[in-house]
């Protein structure tokens, strides 16, 4: 198994710290977070698949955000996954032009409805 990029760790720990400011029930001492940190890191690790900084940094400070105001006593690890968000959808891909081919079919189409319209055949 891989081990958890740097700057995963860094975000885990900024959440682990966001966490023990609340001083929630069952919350480890404080002298604590490095070993904290790397094992929830670690457990993202092993159910995240990839990790991407650009992408995924953002959705770990929004899912501690929301893991601390939501909970009311130390979480597990798991806890993470209710809140982190979907990553971003990419930029759809602009519809292609028609081809000279579907050009002409539209063109005949519009044709034969304003010959309908017109009461023609």
């Amino acid at each position: 198994m891989r081990e958890a990029p740097g700057w995963l760790v860094a975000e885990v720990a900024e959440g682990i710290q966001r966490l023990l400011v609340l001083r929630l029930e069952g919350c480890p001492p404080a002298d604590a977070v490095e070993a904290v940190a790397l094992a929830w890191a670690d457990a993202l690790m092993v159910r995240g698949g990839r990790w991407d900084a650009q992408l995924d940094a953002p959705r770990i400070r929004a899912a501690f955000r929301s893991l601390a105001a939501h909970a009311d006593r130390w979480p597990a690890p798991a806890a993470i996954w209710q809140h982190v968000p979907s990553r971003p959808s990419p930029k759809a891909l602009p519809e292609p032009a028609p081809t000279p081919q579907q050009r002409e079919h539209i063109r005949q189409m519009l044709e034969r409805a304003r010959q309908a319209l017109r009461g023609g055949t």
